[in-house]
């Protein structure tokens, strides 16, 4: 019998090898039905077994943060609120190259549907893992990342496209941008960091993934409603903007607590942490 660190690698890559192939049934079912050419299932293939790789590397690399965070418990295997995080995590090659081929191809009915169900899963794997008490800090980290990366993903895609106005793509890369950077910063500090919700985190992506959503229904609304997705985007701008302020303010309240501490350690409760929801 194989001892239960052996089973969860095990369990990695079942998950991991099945999300693939199921992301790459749906695909292919979308390309077969309509004719979608080689120019771009050939570069989706070789992405998406790619990005699966890259997926099942990082789990490995992590896999002793399958903690349960109440018990301390280590998994034996990929739990289900963890295989939906992976689900949205897996289908950022998907939904990139429909995206692009909805230039071409009359698939755009269809690929609202999937990123409907794509945004579904932010709330439906947080929901599994509350009410299975199963939060664990590999589903965070793996929650953090799948909405942050799809985010990115729909971001240059939608400006690519004209669905957002400038302003807003460049005020998502900002946030993004800097985020990034006080994470290096972290990690140089402390040698480690450990993602922490805040308010203004949570509405920045949920805002935005109910922006994007909206911006897609746009294609099928008739011209004459353009102010409705006008004060849509100027309002998840000022969330947006606000958590730009926010984040700024509070690594600097974290940097002045870490010199008068004069040890970098971070004090307990820091608001400085890289925020993201709870849901894991």
């Amino acid at each position: 019998m194989l001892n239960p660190n052996k089973r969860l690698i095990r369990s990695i890559g079942i998950t991991v090898s099945s999300l693939a192939a199921f992301q790459c049934a749906v695909f292919f079912c979308f390309a077969l039905y309509y004719g979608i050419s080689s120019a771009y299932t050939i570069p989706f293939t070789a992405s998406s077994i790619g990005f699966h790789a890259v997926i099942l590397f990082l789990l490995y690399r992590f896999r002793d943060d399958f903690l349960i965070e109440d018990t301390g418990e280590r998994l034996e295997r990929v739990n289900l609120a963890n295989v939906v995080t992976l689900a949205r995590l897996s289908s950022l090659p998907t939904v990139l190259f429909l995206v692009l081929a909805a230039k071409d191809y009359p698939i755009r009915g269809p690929l609202v549907a999937l990123v409907a169900a794509v945004f579904a899963t932010d709330f439906l794997d947080g929901w599994i893992s509350r009410a299975r008490k199963q939060v664990t800090r590999i589903g965070k980290l793996a929650d953090s990342t799948s909405d942050y990366s799809l985010i990115v993903v729909l971001s240059i895609v939608y400006q690519y496209y004209f669905l957002i106005p400038t302003w807003f793509f460049a005020l998502i890369v900002s946030r993004l941008a800097l985020q990034t950077v006080f994470a290096f910063v972290l990690l140089a500090i402390h040698g480690s960091f450990f993602p922490k919700a805040t308010f203004l985190g949570k509405a920045t992506v949920a805002g935005t993934m109910g922006l994007y959503a909206l911006e897609t229904v746009r294609l099928f609304v008739p011209a004459g409603y353009g102010w409705v997705w006008t004060w849509a985007e100027l309002l998840v701008g000022i969330v947006v903007a606000s958590s730009i302020v926010d984040k700024v303010i509070a690594f600097a309240k974290h940097a002045r607590q870490a010199s008068r501490r004069g040890d970098g350690a971070k004090p307990a409760g820091g608001s400085a942490d890289l925020e993201r929801t709870d849901k894991e």
